[in-house]
């Protein structure tokens, strides 16, 4: 990869200096590789990044970025081309990015509650989740019990310990020593990104987090429903003073 994912390094990271390494036409405007970035491509469930790119002559707006065979592509609507070696200054934009930390920050913490109700990785095994407009998680197995209230108050009760999330890049026999469970197909040849939970556990996980539990706000799970074998948790958030 072409690309430092600064992104990974620090989540609240807002901005960056960075020099054009590629560009090809898309449709309307163009797709960029830099050798740097702060903005999160869509994947993991994690929604894109958006914000600007500028130089003293040139601005565009990067409305899309996604990773695909192996680089990070920046979308980019602009009125003139940008050319390779241009050093540009990226801002990411900070409200919506953090939104999406809360949102998928808090599909951790339901993902961490259900461990410690013990119906997870054993009962349930996490298979997916989206954490966009419409967040969920789906797990493989299904439930024979209602548990919504006490799954919504566990998660609760994280988030109001206010608890330390905190990553590092570990070899993979490492990361499956304190796993509580691993992504089926994670690469075996690379150092992988651990998510830690203060005192509860430790995930795979490659998007951005916010630093503590209580930054979420309050966690609500208005639907857990059984589908084709698998069960789906609903969330969303709200403010703690809901």
């Amino acid at each position: 990869m072409k690309t430092q994912l600064l992104y990974l390094e620090n989540s609240y990271l807002k901005e960056m200096d960075a020099v054009v390494l590629e560009v090809i036409p898309d449709g309307s405007g163009w797709k960029i590789i830099l050798d740097k970035s702060v903005f999160y491509p869509m994947g993991g469930g994690q929604p894109t990044d958006q914000g600007t790119i500028t130089s003293d002559s040139w601005k565009g707006d990067v409305y899309q970025v996604l990773m695909k065979d192996g680089e990070i592509w920046h979308y980019v609507k602009a009125l003139s081309v940008p050319t390779i070696g241009m050093k540009l200054h990226g801002v990411i934009n900070w409200e919506r990015r953090y939104k999406n930390m809360q949102v998928h920050s808090a599909g951790h913490i339901v993902d961490f509650a259900m461990y410690l109700l013990d119906y997870s990785p054993n009962t349930l095994m996490p298979f997916k989740g989206d954490h966009g407009k419409k967040p969920y998680i789906v797990y493989i197995g299904e439930l024979k019990e209602d548990i919504k209230q006490k799954l919504e108050d566990k998660a609760n009760e994280l988030v109001k310990k206010d608890l330390k999330f905190t990553t590092l890049f570990q070899p993979f026999k490492n990361l499956q020593k304190e796993a509580i469970y691993l992504q089926p197909g994670l690469p075996l040849n690379k150092p992988l990104r651990t998510l830690r939970l203060e005192t509860v556990g430790a995930v795979a996980d490659g998007g951005t987090q916010v630093r503590s539990t209580k930054e979420v706000g309050k966690i609500i799970i208005p639907l857990i429903e059984n589908k084709d074998g698998n069960t789906v948790v609903n969330y969303f958030v709200a403010p703690l003073s809901s």
